[in-house]
């Protein structure tokens, strides 16, 4: 078991902009001048004579420093100007992930030079930004644990394997005000040991504390995973819920459609495309300028999802591709003549079969990612998921018509054997804004899971007869419950703050309801962690206070990372990232497609 690392930042990470320009993770914003120098009154048009360093909601003008050094500085404010300059080095070099020689680099203290316009800075040593961008993070998790312990929260255990063959697992913390990550351990050696499994699970329950926790949600569906819930909740007592992620379910759905015969077919023809366009440069430029949003692979850290979603954005953008292949700069080149290029542009062009084919594929497959964006766009995806599953069965039926039936056999699989939760039948009939709807639906289901979750989520914090009770006033839709505000505001206000304002003569009910829509349905794979950093913590060989850095580094980035984006099922776009991240691989290689011409 690794130790925790203790410390935490604020989590609020800088832009720069000089009027928004980046420089080194420096915020920089045009200041007005208060002092000028005559020597550069004519570069006035190229230079700012001002700038100020914003960190948060402190900001120092340097320019304004820059002329109390010339006169004799206050000691107090060169201390600010410091601590300011540290601070944001600090999240800089945290964020990126960046080990501690990256300071000392004469290119990086001439860029300091250059951004503070000539103001000496005591450059902090690496030790010291460590210690300040720990304490900032340990102060997100005080905050988040706050949350927690009032509002409930889900351990999330991201496991993966790398490139070697090793596997490890993130442990992660969801509340509704955040994510936090607590820690990476490597079980290569563990992995199929079901009792030491549970002891490392049964310990980090310990840390986060048993009565915060609502469920383990996990990305392993494997035999020994599921053997080691059985023991992880037997020791404490069933007190919580272990679920499977639902994008981790959508996505091994997508996976084993993907296997279909008629669909693998689809996908190899669109990879063909796809590797020719990304495999040189001249389609590369062009797409930028054709198609919309400049991109046709997906980024998605979810390789089936990645794979139906570009295959999406290929046949919605087929008019632009048909254009972009009959463009004189497309003909005029060399490239144009050879039988590969040829071959490609005849699918686009006039394989009619292909394109009807992919559009009937993505009507199965379209409103099974669609359930993933619900639950994106809404901020208590508990409540969407069971409702959300519905209503893409319903349009698969309505687009296939009688062919959906052997569909509806394996999203049913997937359903009743990985993905559905007690926790998931709480949560769609805790949402007033499917509760008051025609299409609401109170089956033996949605009452077993709701009796699960009182007698196993609520039964540390309430009386669960009286939650029983009050779960019959709201169901009836008596008392607070059948006012014409309840009703309306059902529609228009988010679900827990409609608990805050409706729930007041349910005081248990309203807390559990709170309890059980505040957490999530998806794991940590939206986020887009790059994983080596962890992959390095556990495979590198350090002395043991380099060891213990390096941890705390891994600490501060990842939640760096956490709190400065947004869970996204499209992961982050090419323009965020500076580059294509994807999955897909083998959809990019420029290795020609056996079978294709060449």
């Amino acid at each position: 078991m690794q130790p925790m690392a203790t410390g935490k930042t604020n989590g609020n990470g800088v832009s720069c902009s000089a009027s928004s320009s980046k420089q080194g993770g420096l915020t920089l914003r045009s200041a007005s001048p208060r002092y000028q120098n005559p020597c550069v009154m004519n570069k006035q048009s190229e230079i700012s004579s001002g700038w100020e360093i914003n960190s948060g909601s402190f900001s120092v003008d340097i320019s304004s420093s820059s002329q109390m050094h010339e006169s004799g500085p206050s000691m107090e404010a060169k201390d600010n100007l410091d601590s300011l300059v540290a601070n944001s080095i600090g999240r800089f070099i945290f964020e990126a992930g960046l080990e501690h020689d990256f300071i000392h680099l004469p290119s990086f203290t001439g860029v300091i030079d250059l951004l503070t316009r000539g103001v000496r800075i005591a450059m902090p040593t690496y030790e010291y930004i460590l210690q300040v961008q720990l304490r900032e993070v340990q102060q997100r998790e005080r905050a988040l644990q706050r949350h927690w312990e009032r509002s409930g929260c889900s351990v999330i255990l991201d496991s993966w394997k790398s490139q070697c063959g090793k596997s490890f697992i993130s442990v992660l913390v969801h509340c509704s005000k955040g994510m936090l990550f607590l820690r990476s351990l490597d079980i290569s050696t563990i992995i199929d040991d079901v009792d030491e499994l549970a002891s490392m699970i049964c310990q980090v329950v310990d840390d986060i504390g048993v009565r915060n926790i609502v469920q383990v949600i996990t990305n392993d569906a494997s035999p020994h995973m599921q053997a080691t819930e059985h023991a992880v909740l037997k020791k404490h007592d069933q007190s919580f819920l272990f679920t499977l992620c639902a994008d981790h379910c959508i996505n091994l759905l997508l996976e084993k459609i993907a296997a279909l015969d008629h669909v693998n077919e689809i996908l190899m023809k669109a990879r063909q495309i796809t590797r020719f366009i990304y495999g040189h440069a001249l389609p590369i430029e062009l797409k930028e300028y054709y198609i919309v949003g400049g991109e046709i692979l997906s980024n998605s850290n979810l390789k089936s999802v990645a794979k139906f979603v570009t295959l999406e954005r290929l046949v919605s953008q087929r008019a632009n591709l048909v254009e972009m292949f009959n463009s004189a700069e497309w003909v005029a080149t060399d490239l144009a003549s050879t039988s590969l290029s040829r071959h490609i542009c005849e699918i686009v062009r006039t394989e009619n079969a292909f394109w009807c084919a992919a559009a009937n594929v993505l009507k199965l497959t379209g409103p099974l990612i669609n359930v993933l964006y619900k639950l994106e766009g809404n901020n208590c995806s508990m409540g969407v998921l069971y409702d959300a599953m519905d209503c893409a069965k319903e349009d698969i039926k309505r687009n296939l018509g009688p062919e959906h039936g052997s569909y509806w056999q394996m999203i049913d699989h997937i359903w009743d054997d990985y993905l559905h939760s007690p926790v998931h039948a709480a949560g769609y009939f805790l949402n007033p804004r499917i509760f008051y709807t025609d299409r609401f639906r109170h089956d033996s289901e949605i009452s077993s899971g709701i009796t699960t979750c009182i007698l196993r989520v609520a039964r540390s914090h309430y009386d669960a007869l009286l939650v029983a009770d009050q779960m019959d006033v709201y169901q009836r839709k008596s008392g607070l419950f059948d006012s014409d505000s309840a009703i309306q505001e059902a529609m228009e206000t988010p679900q827990v703050l409609w608990w805050s304002k409706h729930g007041a003569g349910t005081r248990q009910l309203q807390s559990f309801a709170t309890r059980i829509l505040s957490q999530t349905c998806f794991g940590a794979s939206r986020y887009n962690l790059d994983k080596r950093l962890s992959e390095r913590l556990h495979t590198e060989t350090r002395a043991y206070a380099d060891q213990e850095s390096f941890r705390k580094m891994e600490y501060i980035h990842y939640n760096l990372r956490l709190a400065n984006s947004a869970p996204r099922v499209d992961g982050a776009s090419v323009a965020e990232h500076g580059k294509l991240t994807t999955k897909l691989g083998d959809w990019i290689s420029a290795a020609d497609t056996p079978g294709a011409p060449h």
